[in-house]
């Protein structure tokens, strides 16, 4: 049922852009009128849109009908697994770390001296 209604959409949409064609091509068939360059303008905006969406849609069509993936339990063991390691810290990523460290030698220097 899913394909017929793509297919009735996809029909829409095309019916849609020749009604838009055929009218532009009647309005420069006649002889002109005022009013003639918006209506042409207008009608050339909405065929370019009818194209594009029935050609977007033809696109997508087979990846629209498709089932949606089931997930499956691999990914959450992969974050139980990250979330397992611990936190290193070192004093080349920690600023805080790295001065600690420094007062802690000078204050071991002085007390061996």
């Amino acid at each position: 049922m899913s394909q017929d209604i793509v297919n009735a959409a996809t029909l829409l949409l095309r019916s849609k852009a020749l009604e838009s064609y055929g009218i532009i091509k009647d309005i420069l068939l006649r002889t002109a009128e005022e009013g003639d360059v918006d209506k042409i303008s207008t009608l050339c905006l909405k065929l370019a849109q009818y194209e594009g969406a029935m050609l977007t849609l033809q696109q997508y069509s087979s990846s629209l009908l498709e089932p949606p993936e089931e997930e499956e339990g691999n990914d959450e063991e992969e974050v139980e697994e990250e979330e397992e390691k611990p936190l290193v810290v070192t004093p080349e990523h920690s600023p805080t770390l790295r001065r600690s460290l420094e007062s802690a030698k000078l204050k071991k220097k002085s007390s061996d001296e």
